[in-house]
């Protein structure tokens, strides 16, 4: 049976990952080299036999049952677990030391895939001529069970120090997901997030039969806040402001910052009664909330839009300028208040 190689692509990774580890790792002092000795003096029987492996073959694979152990004679070799596109590397293993022996050992499968990262030269050992050679040689027994114990725990500290490593990817790239959806001031979904599901909310509108609301939400005279108090203030502001809409709406209706002092809430699957009670419950407590900054207390209005699919547009695009439209008559109209669309906007 022909056996099994990675891509170069694959080795390559390994090598450049070797390179590092090589810089910081002390060579064990291992009990097989003096296995190794004795075979190359020519002590060995029919039950040992030699194997030869070229750059990126597979020696042993993680899970196989695990009948066999050999002796490094030459080269070099990295001990992985899991897939090899991100794999967890246990250890290398190189001239005298040994490939298999805990599944031989235990009489299980193997834990671990063992890897060829040049030409490695073997020796291969059947159960029945290690346990030979176990029993005729009790020093090497004791030898065998230390260093054993202390690869089991090089092992398991490499094993934990890559599990840390996924968790810090993992988080990472969690990080990267919410900083790509996500406003950094208000903790709201931002407008990248609002264009990806606002179309999918009114197409499910359309095959259920149900409406869609969307409020537009300005703070009115904001520059003045800022140019008065600082953009710390500012920034405060709205802070306030998106809590209090999260708070105000329901657990489904989905509270964006889209640009600035501007806000939009998408609300799926409701009435235009409870689109209108949500935007005037906002505006009066909004209308009602004193910021403190040094000693100063500032306090802000709000103008909002309402405009509802169908109702108010048959498409995304007429029912969200239908709503900047109201929210505009808001403000034209003295600010401070709710509009909800006529069939004027």
């Amino acid at each position: 049976m022909t056996p099994k190689k990675i891509s170069n692509h694959e080795l390559h990774k390994l090598l450049s990952i070797y390179d590092v580890y090589k810089q910081e790792r002390i060579e064990d002092e291992t009990p097989f080299l003096a296995l190794l000795a004795l075979i190359e003096q020519g002590r060995r029987d029919h039950a040992i036999w030699e194997r030869t492996c070229q750059p990126g073959e597979v020696i042993v694979h993680e899970h196989d049952h695990g009948e066999d152990f050999f002796i490094i004679r030459s080269g070099q070799t990295v001990v992985i677990k899991g897939d090899l596109q991100n794999p967890t590397i246990l250890g290398f293993r190189s001239i005298g030391e040994s490939i298999g022996e805990m599944a031989l050992l235990e009489n299980r499968p193997r834990s671990a895939t063992v890897i060829a990262l040049d030409v490695v030269s073997l020796w291969g050992f059947s159960r029945e001529a290690f346990y030979q050679f176990v029993r005729e040689n009790p020093s090497f027994n004791l030898n065998l069970m230390n260093m054993l114990s202390g690869r089991i725990r090089k092992s398991e500290e490499e094993r934990m120090r890559g599990y840390a490593r996924e968790k810090k990817q993992v988080v990472a790239l969690e990080t990267l997901s919410r900083q790509a959806t996500h406003d950094p001031l208000t903790g709201l979904f931002n407008r990248r997030y609002l264009d990806q599901i606002l179309y999918g909310e009114i197409a499910h509108a359309m095959q259920s039969d149900s409406m869609v609301g969307i409020l537009m939400v300005d703070v009115d005279h904001f520059k003045q806040i800022n140019d008065k108090y600082g953009h710390k203030a500012g920034d405060l502001m709205l802070q306030k402001l998106g809590e209090l809409m999260k708070n105000c709406v329901r657990a489904a209706d989905i509270v964006c910052r889209y640009g600035g002092e501007e806000f939009v809430i998408v609300m799926p699957g409701v009435s235009e009664k409870t689109v209108g009670e949500s935007a005037e419950e906002i505006r009066t407590r909004f209308e009602k909330l004193c910021v403190s900054l040094q000693n100063q207390e500032i306090h802000a209005t709000i103008s909002l839009g309402v405009a509802i699919y169908p109702l108010h547009g048959s498409n995304v695009d007429e029912v969200f300028v239908n709503a900047d439209r109201a929210m505009y008559q808001a403000k034209q109209k003295g600010r401070n208040q709710m509009m909800i669309c006529s069939t004027k906007c």
